[in-house]
């Protein structure tokens, strides 16, 4: 099976918000970097799909101030292991979680004590990836 990863800066946050003590994001875009080498790096294929990040024991600190909003940036930290513009898939960790989303000029961070991913709906195909290209 390919390797998976989001990348953050091409994805599109539609909500975030506080449910039962849990940070529930939203996105009606994720771009998907798949290769059989490393995700966002080697050569692939590009897809979107929607998706559902919850982070339980969520902690938000900051605020966009509209909504959709596409990324430009950011990074998830899981436990000690800083992974920069990326989402891996799957994601299922227990642990200490800050996510941290840009969008011109405004910064979200959301921590938090596990991470789960869920994709929803079926991938569509957008592109070949090929960094000597695409960088």
């Amino acid at each position: 099976m390919p390797n998976r990863a989001i990348e953050i800066h091409d994805s599109t946050l539609d909500s975030i918000s506080i449910l039962n003590g849990e940070a529930v994001l939203h996105f009606s875009s994720v771009y998907i970097h798949q290769s059989a080498g490393k995700p966002g790096t080697d050569a692939g294929t590009g897809w979107v799909q929607k998706a559902l990040l919850r982070i339980r024991q969520g902690v938000i600190k900051g605020s966009f101030s509209e909504f959709p909003r596409d990324l430009l940036d950011g990074h998830l930290k899981l436990g000690v292991l800083l992974l920069s513009n990326e989402i891996p898939i799957p994601l299922n960790y227990t642990g200490d979680v800050e996510l941290r989303l840009e969008s011109w000029g405004e910064i979200v961070v959301v921590t938090g004590a596990s991470a789960e991913l869920d994709l929803i709906g079926e991938p569509e195909y957008v592109e070949e990836f090929r960094p000597d290209r695409n960088s």
